[in-house]
């Protein structure tokens, strides 16, 4: 009976040590695969067992600790929306988008407080939110070209862009259709 509880303890521990990726960063990169029309591009585990952070890690997945900081699918062919909770992928510093058929409005990324370069470059975003540059207070590389964000009616610099006071690097080529 000894020798039981000892093995049940151990595999829990076991169990415990290897799924370090926080549930909250978890749950937003199911829902990112979830929306995907070809998710099976990502080579990401489809059963659930498998942790994010490792180990191993998913392809195109980077933690820190228990909590994804870059996420780098370029140029995948990947189709679909991002998830309205990807704001809350609070660690979140490097996100490489570019290359893909993303589409549909892009979720605010109001609070990603530690966003220091994203590439959303090359996909079929259709509009931004009015909040999408609130609190993004380390930004240095933004690439929004070649998105037909408000083709219809057009796009302006939202008031929050000014608080991204270390953007060095704003990329705006053809916006609206192309």
């Amino acid at each position: 009976m000894e020798v039981g509880l000892c093995v049940c303890v151990a595999l829990c521990l076991f169990t415990v040590a290897n799924s370090i990726t926080d549930p909250s960063d978890f749950k937003i990169l199911n829902d990112f695969r979830e929306g995907l029309e070809n998710p099976e591009l990502l080579k990401w585990p489809g059963n659930g067992d498998e942790d994010p952070c490792g180990p191993p890690s998913w392809p195109h997945v980077i933690c820190s600790g228990d909590k994804v900081s870059q996420i780098q699918v370029q140029s995948l062919g990947l189709i679909g929306p991002l998830p309205q909770n990807f704001n809350q992928l609070s660690k979140l510093s490097n996100l490489g988008l570019q290359r893909n058929k993303f589409n549909g409005s892009l979720p605010t990324f109001s609070g990603l407080s530690e966003l220091e370069f994203a590439y959303l470059d090359y996909n079929e975003f259709d509009s931004i939110p009015s909040d999408f540059f609130d609190e993004l207070s380390s930004i240095r590389v933004l690439a929004l070209d070649y998105n037909p964000f408000n083709a219809s009616t057009g796009w302006s610099l939202p008031d929050g862009l000014a608080k991204s006071v270390q953007l060095t690097n704003l990329s705006l080529l053809v916006l609206g259709s192309h």
